[in-house]
């Protein structure tokens, strides 16, 4: 079978290299390249990408070797139920570069008047300040590291002009993240004691935009591999698999340049806005906190996947409920697009080509309920005067599992730090099978500071919680069980 090339595009152009690329994972490719790619084509564009691989090793071949021609595979669930497999070419990269093999080709790049755009996901940890870096060399361990000699480069090369200044469009998954790259890179700049008048151009002629990125992008399909190949007709080696579902969102706050890339006027699924907070909000109250409080109770009642759950009346109903009655009352975007999005998580959740498993989902609960779902729990019981229903019932359920109080959990082990493995079982002790110790236990949980950030604790929350474990434990829990208490809710 022949190797995918650009022969495959049958004439599509190959537009002109202006973005340049930090990662060349299956997320941007399957992301940020495929929206791009889908641009140029509505729109007669002529954005094309560099993408530099930022650290060594990673796969033994490269873009290259399929003139940086892949496909990118969307599949899930239609508007209308059905499942969708959408295959698509992308054109909009024209070669893989290495910083570690050949850095000062990178550097180059700098010179190239066509290069207007940086984008990044260089993984969660990839901005992050190392103070052992050094300007000399080549390259250094860090992106912002790297990103700091490469804005140097540029403004030597066009005499520090206000016009070769870049933008840079930051995916990494941490909060504020084009911010926190402005600030290791300027940390640098002084550290590294270069010029003021570069510093000066860094602050005033480069724009730093924070995002939102939403896609899940399991990648390379590998155990469909073969027969996909044979039904495409080519050999694939950068094949990536992504669902339907895909939304960007760029930070543009006030005074900052208009962005040069045009995405958000060809894409639906792009937004620029003035604060990404409320979509931030809107994202891990909905889409992480459906997950966070559906995952122990699918655990406690032995459902394996997010499939599983989401497809059985039972599941479907209480994420419904919880979304409409816990969550989104509870958040500041207009009623009507978080009602969409809630349906648009839903039939991600369903999506047949994505086995998600809850208890992958369960690493570090607690700390995930923390920050998913606590808010809404609070804010709940505040406006109404009682728990939330569904939530309390959730916390409950992250105890028992905690505690190991479900058939099954010696196959299902808490998956956390020692620290709070250990601090739960510390609270577990509080049960001495009296009532007095049931509450105890129930207190010492939700007054744990390192588990909330501060105590939780309050008489009604603490007697819907006693009532939700004994409800959770004293007979095996099934979705059954979980129909009968929404039911009641």
């Amino acid at each position: 079978m022949k190797r995918l090339d650009e022969s495959f595009l049958n004439g599509r152009a190959r537009p002109t290299p202006r973005i340049l690329q930090w990662g060349e994972g299956n997320f941007l490719r399957a992301f940020f390249d495929w929206k791009v790619d889908r641009m140029n084509e509505v729109s007669g564009g002529d954005w094309g990408v560099i993408v530099v691989r930022p650290i060594a090793g990673g796969l033994p071949f490269t873009l290259n070797e399929q003139d940086g021609v892949y496909t990118v595979l969307s599949r899930g669930v239609g508007d209308d139920g059905k499942a969708v497999s959408e295959p698509r070419l992308v054109a909009a990269v024209r070669r893989e570069m290495s910083a570690h093999e050949d850095w000062a080709g990178v550097l180059a790049l700098a010179h190239n008047p066509d290069i207007t755009v940086v984008v990044s996901n260089t993984t969660d940890a990839g901005i992050a300040y190392v103070s052992t870096v050094a300007y000399e060399d080549a390259p250094p361990v860090s992106f912002p590291a790297k990103m700091t000699r490469f804005l140097h480069e540029r403004w030597k090369a066009f005499d520090g002009t206000a016009q070769s200044g870049l933008q840079m469009i930051a995916c990494e998954l941490i909060e504020h993240n084009g911010d926190e790259l402005r600030r290791i890179v300027l940390q640098h700049a002084h550290e590294w004691q270069l010029e003021p008048a570069f510093i000066e151009w860094v602050e005033s002629a480069n724009a730093f935009y924070n995002t939102l990125v939403d896609r899940i992008v399991p990648g390379y399909p590998r155990a469909e591999a073969e027969t996909l190949q044979e039904e495409l007709g080519y050999e694939d080696k950068f094949m990536a698999a992504a669902e339907l579902f895909h939304f960007f969102v760029i930070e543009r706050k006030p005074g900052m340049p208009a962005l040069r890339l045009p995405l958000a006027q060809y894409d639906d699924a792009t937004v620029v806005v003035e604060n990404a907070d409320p979509y931030k909000a809107r994202k891990v109250a909905i889409l992480n906190g459906a997950h966070t409080a559906l995952c122990a109770l699918s655990l406690l009642a032995g459902v394996e996947t997010v499939g599983e759950a989401v497809n059985d009346p039972t599941g479907a109903r209480f994420l419904d409920r919880l979304l409409g009655e816990e969550v989104i009352p509870f958040l500041s975007l207009p009623k009507d697009e978080l009602e969409q999005f809630a349906a648009a998580v839903l039939r991600r959740f369903r999506n047949p080509y994505i086995r998600h498993l809850w208890y992958d989902i369960s690493l570090n609960g607690i700390v995930k309920y923390q920050t998913r779902n606590l808010d809404r729990l609070t804010a709940y019981q505040e406006r109404f005067a009682k728990p939330a229903p569904l939530n309390t019932l959730a916390l409950a359920a992250w105890l028992a599992f905690y505690l190991g109080r479900f058939a099954g959990a010696d196959k299902l082990t808490p998956r956390d730090s020692e620290a709070v493995i250990a601090k739960a079982k510390e609270i577990g002790a509080f049960d001495d099978g009296t009532a007095q110790g049931r509450e105890a236990m129930v207190a010492a949980y939700l007054q744990e500071a390192s588990f909330w950030g501060r105590s939780i604790d309050n008489p009604a929350l603490r007697a819907a919680i006693l009532e939700d474990f004994a409800f959770l434990t004293e007979e095996p829990f099934t979705f059954a069980r979980l129909a009968k208490f929404i039911d009641g809710a």
